[in-house]
């Protein structure tokens, strides 16, 4: 399990989080959904290790970071890249190379410049291929729209997760809006993916999304966040309620139509009033 406890952490004074605590099993993906600014990207970050790691100002020396049951602060940094991978909201796509080499890229915490018992290309092409952009691999990615070299960086922290490269540990992957540069059905298709892996890999799933119905439709918990503290984390069907979503968002909230469903699990569409 990924775990923080007693988070409280802030910029410039202003606190983004007081004493708040998350956990993100293997085998489910969890969504978090606020306004602009709440700090969702902080509490990645948070969860990811860089403060653990780093060290940062405002951040408390109280708060506990575990993965699998150790201290981040104990796990060597290539160790710590080999159990969990962070696809970050935007990539620098400066570099001429072809998207198979990229994805390759993914593997270097578990060889570091060796070689490997297995084909790099090969994996490369698998893990475009779960992206959805097989055809991709050849291509130079300076050459790709904003969308395509989005699903080749999450093809790229999947080839970091891909299970034979490691032992039997749960894996961890952190997303940071995943879906923002995708178009409608490469959202559910991203997502789709992601939870099927959580099964299949043995990963716990973390990621920040900004539809809410989107993520209901995927997620096995939403956790909203508002002022700095979890309003809501559970099921979507429990929390898919206009008044947390009216908290979260600070803004009126109605369901679409009362007597349609979302079609999974009995979730209805929520949208602003």
């Amino acid at each position: 399990m990924l775990a923080i406890q007693n988070l409280r952490i802030g910029y410039r004074g202003a606190r983004l989080f007081d004493d708040f605590s998350l956990t993100v099993a293997p085998g489910e993906l969890v969504i978090v959904l606020g306004q602009n600014g709440v700090g969702k990207s902080t509490l990645l970050r948070a969860l990811a290790g860089d403060f653990a790691l780093n060290g940062f100002p405002d951040a408390s020396s109280g708060a506990k970071l575990t993965l699998n049951g150790d201290d981040v602060r104990r796990i060597a940094p290539r160790r710590l890249a080999q159990l969990r991978a962070v696809l970050a909201q935007s990539t620098p796509n400066l570099w001429p190379m072809p998207a198979s080499e990229v994805v390759q890229l993914g593997l270097y915490p578990h060889h570091g410049g060796a070689a490997l018992p297995f084909s790099a290309d090969t994996l490369a092409q698998d893990m475009l291929a779960l992206a959805g952009i097989a055809q991709l691999a050849r291509r130079d990615v300076t050459t790709l729209s904003g969308g395509e070299f989005a699903r080749v960086q999450f093809a790229r922290v999947l080839a970091q997760l891909w299970s034979p490269c490691i032992r039997s540990e749960p894996r961890y992957l952190l997303l940071d809006e995943p879906t923002a540069a995708l178009d409608l059905v490469q959202q559910h298709r991203l997502f789709a993916t992601v939870r099927r892996l959580t099964r299949e890999w043995r990963l716990g799933a973390f990621a920040i999304a900004h539809d809410c119905n989107l993520a209901a439709r995927h997620a096995d918990r939403l956790v909203l966040i508002a002022e700095g503290k979890c309003i809501a984390d559970g099921p979507p069907q429990d929390v898919m309620r206009p008044d947390l979503l009216e908290r979260c968002y600070g803004a009126p909230m109605q369901i679409a139509d009362a007597d349609r469903q979302s079609g999974t699990n009995g979730v209805p569409c929520i949208f602003p009033a």
